[in-house]
């Protein structure tokens, strides 16, 4: 059998990730624009072009399970490759969940529905917001980033008939998902429209044992998508949540604290669902995240994670001063614990970049967030006076 000697990653061999374009990747964390810059002649496996039943004889799986299975790093691979070059056990060590194999067998999958997202966070990009998208084009700022969206949306086919507007293809999807032993759900922003709570409606009554898993800003929780969602045994909702109150209004604009602090009460009230946090530490937040676990540890909240913000390079945390770093290292030594794994991304906020370098970062970021308060009539020195 297979093993993590031979094997360099199970995810690919165990799961699928269905992205915003509705190309299918073998994990979350896989970096598409590397592969394609890697791979100019192939084009990914796309379920707007072709049904699910074909993915693991396509030339895109094909591939990557040989690298796999000869212990070789593929070209999407790279945030990997980056968090154990920084002495982090990110993605590749949790695919130990997953059975030895040598061939394809699906145990879990992630699922969006587009990139349609409420909120236009700033560490985000087009690809992932539709907020950010139309803001971009409108003030005519990323225009790279809008320029390379709307691209691989040509390419996909997402915007003629997209997978989950089409009927046969989403029951194909529902038919995968009920096989499965846990089933997540990512954005955009999976809770503001009707294709999630369509699919686990059409999903319960198949199976109501699949595990759910929801990613979400906590923004919105409607009380149909509740409904829906207490008819599984095990629900668990993974809020993404940056800090506390106004620093993460900012960050994850145009959350309102007061809105998500009553809909993670109603969360926290669901007796079939597990509540965590997720957190990606980046520039604005490094030194400001005490608040933020102070208030985890005051709700029923079962973990809090923490994840380090790779791209764009001008959010990296490393960039941040030197007292607003070691409040972080302060803050994860002092709350630790197998739950509130804070320590695990200190190894990142070592990696410096040369002094040249940090001051075009810097002066980058602080171009970027000056156009953001323009537009969205905010200031982020009210929030972070000092980066």
């Amino acid at each position: 059998m297979a093993d993590q000697q031979t094997v360099k990653c199970r995810w690919p061999l165990s799961h699928i990730s269905i992205d915003v374009y509705g190309n299918v990747r073998p994990c979350c964390a896989w970096e598409l624009n590397d592969w394609q810059t890697a791979n100019p002649t192939l084009q990914p496996f796309n379920i707007n072009q072709l049904p699910l039943s074909a993915y693991p004889q396509s030339q895109f799986y094909q591939d990557l399970e040989q690298r796999m299975l000869n212990n070789q790093w593929a070209s999407g691979c790279t945030d990997c490759i980056m968090e154990e070059q920084n002495a982090m056990e990110g993605t590749r060590h949790s695919g130990q969940k997953y059975q030895p194999k040598r061939s394809f067998h699906l145990e879990d999958m992630e699922i969006k529905f587009g990139n349609l997202c409420n909120q236009g966070c700033v560490m985000c990009s087009p690809m992932n917001s539709s907020l950010l998208e139309n803001e971009s084009i409108q003030h005519n700022i990323r225009s790279h980033s809008v320029q390379l969206h709307q691209k691989r949306q040509q390419i996909a086919g997402i915007k003629n008939q997209p997978w989950y507007d089409n009927p046969e293809r989403f029951q194909e999807v529902v038919e995968w998902a009920s096989r499965c032993r846990e089933v997540k759900f990512r954005g955009g922003e999976p809770t503001v429209n009707g294709y999630l709570q369509k699919f686990l409606s059409q999903l319960s009554e198949i199976t109501t044992d699949v595990r759910i898993f929801v990613n979400t800003n906590a923004h919105t929780f409607t009380h149909k998508l509740e409904q829906e969602l207490k008819k599984f045994k095990q629900v668990r909702l993974e809020l993404s949540i940056d800090g506390y109150g106004e620093i993460n209004e900012f960050i994850r604009w145009p959350n309102k604290w007061s809105q998500l602090e009553s809909n993670v009460d109603r969360m926290c009230a669901m007796s079939n669902t597990t509540v965590s946090v997720s957190s990606t530490v980046q520039l604005l937040n490094v030194g400001e995240m005490a608040s933020l676990v102070e208030w985890t540890k005051q709700k029923p909240i079962w973990e809090m994670l923490v994840n380090v913000v790779w791209g764009p390079q001008m959010f990296r945390p490393c960039l941040a001063n030197a007292r607003r770093i070691d409040q972080y290292i302060e803050l994860a030594t002092k709350h630790q614990s197998d739950r509130w794994d804070l320590q695990k991304i200190i190894g990142t906020l070592e990696n410096k970049f040369d002094q040249s370098q940090t001051q075009n970062l810097l002066n980058e970021a602080n171009r970027y967030l000056s156009q953001l308060s323009k537009i969205r009539g905010t200031d982020y020195k009210n929030i972070v006076p000092e980066l």
